[in-house]
């Protein structure tokens, strides 16, 4: 037989003060555990729908999207993805390039704030292992770990890792310091593939030509990817001129061209069906032989340009770069504003050649002088400096001009260029020089593309600049056992010994 309850002990036990503070202590200790891990569980869910929402705690702002690739985003139309090359996990916990130093997350971090920007910018993972497939379907961009495919259904552009990073040694200090693009790189990659129409410098070969884009123009055709032109090259014997190409370059040719390359560069600037101007832009040398090549100065004479032999010399050592044997033949040269009305400091003009301006307007060809000496320059054949030399105001860019409608919105425009070392790395990737800027307003000018648009600045940040070194794996670790195990645990084991104590009340 069972022994019925005590329900009057058990109703006594209950409202002893003892039990009323322990139970208490329970109930707090539960609930607060509880809603620390709703808090937890939410805002994971929050920062993961919303990526704005997880702060940027890095010292540069690596992870906050500039204003320009903000206003790129949101005007972004069509479907457009960023596929990341690698597996989610690895770029995440910057495993990718983790050699360099490289703080590869930030590529995750930036494409998840565009995708939250606008719904049709769209983010996919490509693990190479996983997905072989999709590597072999684009074999010509050769997509490895670490590269970013950026795809609408009228293009693709493919980043490397140079595109997003770069590593640059303090000559002074042996230091490495490593910089970031990725902000830049991705606007413009997004901007570039949902163009309509992109504007093509197509570089000409087959006449040994000095200036070569698998040689010594990588710092120019970055600079044109960069700024959203595209670059090709095509043989002008045995290949038709791209259609499609706003710029035709011939990089300072050392043999002459024969009558029919003559006439597909003749057919290409006097197509009146144009729709955007078009332009044939030669680079010439001081040591170019204009006697071996009759037939393309013949074809540059017709449009009032004739590029000369010999070097200029700056005769006031004030107009010349300080270097360590002061060469008068590193001038300061002068932006005219006859084209550009810019304003450009130390565009630099070195061992250039003079180009001749044989009329200033013939019928429907106007010629304009564009970049062009101080009046205290000279022209020397020997390269040998003169005494009392005969100083004139030379021109170093010539460019002749021709309206193909009747607003003179669409041009056919012939530039001769006798500066060829300004497209070398030397001056065109130097900030210190202003030849960067004055050349892409000059092809930005020729183009028609003047949209601030075309050309994001890719600026780039340093980011091994913090005061405490660590790297995006360690701050995700710290943060989900400080956040997520520990803060948890001590709000336990406090509520457990603030039980124990009271139950001796």
């Amino acid at each position: 037989m069972s022994k019925k309850p005590n329900l009057s002990a058990v109703k006594t036990a209950v409202h002893k003060e003892k039990f009323k503070h322990g139970s208490l202590a329970v109930v707090f200790t539960v609930v607060f555990i509880a809603v620390i891990i709703v808090i937890n569980v939410l805002v994971s869910a929050l920062t993961t729908r919303f990526p704005s929402m997880n702060f940027d705690l890095t010292k540069e702002g690596l992870n906050t999207l500039s204003d320009e690739a903000t206003d790129v985003a949101k005007e972004i139309v069509n479907e457009t993805t960023i596929y990341i090359i690698g597996s989610e996990d690895a770029i995440r916990g910057d495993e990718v390039y983790s050699n360099y130093s490289l703080k590869y997350s930030q590529v995750a971090n930036l494409a998840d704030r565009l995708h939250e920007l606008n719904d049709k910018i769209k983010v996919e993972y490509i693990d190479p292992d996983m997905n072989p497939q999709f590597i072999s379907d684009y074999a010509g961009d050769s997509l490895t770990t670490g590269k970013v495919m950026v795809k609408t259904d009228k293009r693709h552009k493919t980043l490397a890792v140079t595109d997003l990073f770069s590593i640059q040694q303090d000559s002074s200090t042996g230091q490495y310091n490593y910089y970031s693009k990725v902000d830049g790189a991705l606007a413009n990659a997004l901007y570039l593939v949902n163009l309509d129409t992109v504007p093509v410098v197509a570089f000409a070969t087959g006449h040994n030509e000095m200036l070569t884009v698998s040689d010594n123009l990588s710092t120019f055709t970055g600079m044109l990817n960069d700024n959203n032109f595209e670059v090709k090259e095509f043989n002008m014997l045995t290949d038709e001129i791209p259609e499609d190409a706003s710029i035709v370059v011939l990089g300072t040719p050392t043999t002459d061209y024969t009558s029919e390359e003559l006439s597909k560069l003749e057919a290409y600037l006097g197509d009146e069906k144009m729709a955007s101007s078009r332009t044939l832009y030669v680079t010439a040398y001081p040591t170019q032989s204009w006697a071996d090549m009759p037939n393309l100065k013949s074809f540059l004479a017709e449009w009032g340009l004739e590029p000369q032999t010999g070097v200029l010399f700056e005769s006031d050592m004030n107009n010349v770069l300080t270097t360590q044997d002061a060469s008068p033949a590193y001038l300061f040269a002068n932006v005219t504003d006859k084209v550009l009305s810019g304003t450009y400091d130390n565009v630099i003009a070195a061992a250039a050649a003079p180009v001749k301006r044989l009329f200033t307007a013939n019928n429907d060809i106007s010629t304009y002088s564009i970049l062009e000496t101080s009046d205290t320059a000279y022209l020397t054949t020997t390269q040998e400096v003169e005494e009392n030399p005969n100083t004139d105001t030379y021109t170093i860019t010539g460019l002749a001009q021709r309206y193909m409608d009747n607003q003179g919105k669409i041009c056919a425009n012939v530039v001769v260029d006798g500066n060829s070392m300004g497209y070398l790395s030397t001056f065109l990737g130097n900030s210190t020089f202003g030849n960067k800027d004055y050349t892409l307003d000059f092809i930005k000018n020729l183009t028609g593309t003047t949209d601030t648009r075309v050309g994001l600045v890719v600026n780039q940040t340093q980011t091994n600049t913090l005061d405490i070194s660590a790297s995006s794996a360690v701050i995700q670790t710290i943060g989900l056992g400080l956040f997520t195990i520990v803060v948890p645990v001590a709000v336990l084991v406090i509520g457990l010994v603030i039980f124990l104590r009271r139950r001796h009340l």
